[in-house]
């Protein structure tokens, strides 16, 4: 089976600063001889050593034993995600590295070099395949799957997102969801723990090894491209250069943004959540307890201090990627701490208490402050100076990099989605009211995403109006039909002055419509957090063929091309997922197909898979017992 690759680049796509992978489609057969489904979940028997990992049956730690069980979804995973070599590609060519940064001096390769890359180069009699070829049947294919692996989907759509930079969840989000808020103490610690589940995914040996291992065929590959690009430099004197350092220093600087991101997202919440506890602690006086006995209270505010203590001892330790043997790479000594660093011993340092029990609420308090205090200087030893980081999301900083071409450029800088009206019944006043709460809902996001302040003016909906083009009301294909006919694929001086998103445009149909303007909508039980039951727009892949469908149907069960999203997610989740290339709706329906009411949320843990199935249940409960009722008058 030939891959496919990415597409063509042409000045065309350089000009704008954007390449488009389409990623490999290898199957989950791959590991049908390792999984095996029982009670409905998949499990995995002793495993060859010739057979792709499998993380069904992995260690668990406390904080990540609920992620690990909750993998009733195994799908492929490449562990070195393929969007990267395609900013990589980027970064040559003149793009910033993912920490927004491009030292002066590393030198752009012109564009007449980009057919060494992705043409059929030969190279002292070896492979004839293109280099490009090569390097993309690395990152996995059907032709070569020997690294790659087998996890549960709420695992790897959380790795991908944080691959790409992407934050776990925004401020706004956590409070939306109101995880802030004690009463949800439990679903917030689920979500940190979700991100430390990813790292110590990416930490097995045998995951460590595969990444390892498929960097450095990457690393050989462009050491074969270097000879051909450096004998062509040399017949007109031009320096030489090497690609495969360049990827050397790209993926040390990617690596660096993803983990420093996550760590700090993570840490910062700990922060967050441990606040309000402390304060509880030192306004508390036990009623009535005896001296060295701490009542129910003060445990159970002293147990959500240590689940939090653990927590971030757990992500100090583990949301790393460490680059030894990686080829080209040489460790900086202001990164991480000496090896030591790392040991069982000094983890337990940062849980250390100070001698004798626990008793009132000050000493509580004081026990807690000291372990905290502690954790944070192991921190500061074992992640070094790095800690200070501060660093944007890679897609705005692309995007914003795009700006500055367009504009130096002359070019318009509109960008964003388009959206389809294809709803007909309202008044003109009706409409307006809508269109006003929508437009404030899908504006109002950015809140914890570094750099989305400066993104937010170039973003915005392109509206188009079904009535006006003929479009039937809710006629989903016809829409599609429109967008692929006008908007996508056109280049040149007769393409619209838009760049508009190409994998997917939203919608405005009957449902989305009453999910902001009629109380029919009651997705609010008390199983689903209020931040995720509110408003929603319909997200369409355009290029979806319903007789063909999804490329992979065992990795995303059901899923039709469309999918609901909550407004507030269509700049800082949907759309950020889709400009790096993490994923289109095809990968992020499984998020979404057990919610109530089919609503992508963003990422799910599994608290929240528990109580939308109770919620389901319960409807199913209601539904039965009234046929039941109603078939006693029928006999």
């Amino acid at each position: 089976m030939r891959p496919s690759i990415l597409r063509p680049l042409t000045r065309a796509h350089l000009a704008p600063r954007k390449i488009s992978p389409a990623a490999f489609t290898p199957a989950r057969s791959l590991f049908h001889k390792t999984a095996v489904l029982r009670d409905g979940l998949w499990t995995s028997p002793e495993r060859k050593s010739n057979e792709p990992y499998l993380h069904l049956e992995a260690i668990k730690s406390p904080i990540s034993a609920a992620h690990i069980e909750a993998q009733d979804l195994v799908v492929v995973d490449r562990i070195l995600e393929p969007q990267t070599v395609a900013n990589f590609i980027g970064f040559l060519f003149g793009n910033p590295l993912p920490d927004g940064t491009r030292p002066s001096s590393i030198a752009t390769l012109p564009l007449k070099e980009l057919a060494l890359i992705q043409g059929n180069e030969r190279v002292l009699g070896a492979d004839t395949k293109s280099f490009f070829y090569r390097v993309m049947l690395y990152i996995g294919s059907n032709e070569d799957s020997s690294r790659l692996c087998g996890v549960g989907k709420n695992i790897q759509s959380l790795k991908s997102r944080l691959w790409s930079g992407i934050t776990p969840l925004s401020d706004q989000r956590w409070k939306e969801k109101g995880l802030h808020l004690p009463e949800n103490f439990d679903q917030a610690c689920q979500n940190l723990g979700a991100v430390v589940s990813v790292f110590e995914y990416l930490n097995v040996p045998e995951v460590q090894k595969n990444l390892r291992d498929t960097f450095n065929l990457i690393y050989d590959t462009w050491s074969d491209l270097d000879v051909v690009i450096n004998q062509r430099r040399a017949e007109t004197g031009a320096e030489p250069v090497s690609v495969a350092d360049l990827w050397t220093l790209y993926m040390s600087v990617h690596l660096e943004v993803i983990t420093q991101r996550a760590h700090k997202w993570v840490t910062q919440h700990v922060d967050s959540l441990r606040a309000p506890f402390m304060q509880d602690l030192l306004a508390y006086q036990g009623q009535g307890q005896k001296v060295f006995e701490p009542d129910a209270k003060q445990w159970q505010l002293g147990d959500a201090l240590h689940v939090l203590l653990e927590t971030s001892v757990r992500a100090d330790h583990t949301i790393m990627i460490p680059m030894e043997g990686y080829k080209g790479y040489k460790a900086s000594d202001n990164k991480v701490g000496p090896p030591e660093m790392h040991s069982a011993q000094h983890q337990e340092r940062g849980r250390r208490t100070p001698s004798g029990k626990l008793t009132v609420s000050e000493q509580i308090y004081e026990a807690t402050t000291e372990q905290v205090d502690a954790q944070r200087q192991i921190r500061r030893e074992l992640r070094g100076r790095s800690l200070d980081s501060t660093f944007q999301e890679p897609w705005i900083i692309s995007k914003l990099d795009r700006f500055k071409y367009l504009e130096n450029n002359d070019l318009p800088k509109d960008s964003g989605i388009a959206i389809y009206r294809l709803t007909h019944g309202q008044s003109e006043s009706e409409w307006l009211e809508f269109v006003k709460k929508l437009e404030d809902h899908i504006s109002d996001w950015g809140a914890g995403q570094d750099g989305s302040d400066s993104i937010k003016p170039y973003l915005k909906l392109h509206w188009l109006d079904g009535k006006k083009l003929g479009i039937a009301q809710d006629d989903i294909e016809a829409a599609k039909q429109h967008f692929n006919e006008v908007f996508n694929g056109f280049e040149g001086p007769d393409a619209p002055p838009l760049d508009l998103q190409s994998k997917a445009i939203l919608a405005i149909d009957s449902a989305s419509f009453a999910s902001y303007m009629s109380n029919s909508y009651d997705a609010a039980k008390s199983s689903v957090l209020p931040g995720d039951s509110t408003g929603f727009v319909l997200a369409i892949d355009p290029e979806f063929d319903p007789e063909i469908g999804f490329d992979r149907p065992d990795e995303s069960p059901d899923y039709n091309g469309q999918m609901r999203v909550l407004g507030s997610l269509v700049w800082g989740d949907l759309y950020a997922i889709l400009e790096s290339q993490s994923g289109g709706l095809g990968n992020l329906w499984p998020l979404a197909m057990h919610h109530p009411d089919q609503i992508y949320v963003g990422p799910v843990i599994p608290l929240q898979r528990l109580n939308w199935q109770a919620q389901k249940d319960g409807q199913w409960n209601v539904v039965s017992e009234a046929m039941n009722y109603a078939g006693k008058f029928l006999k």
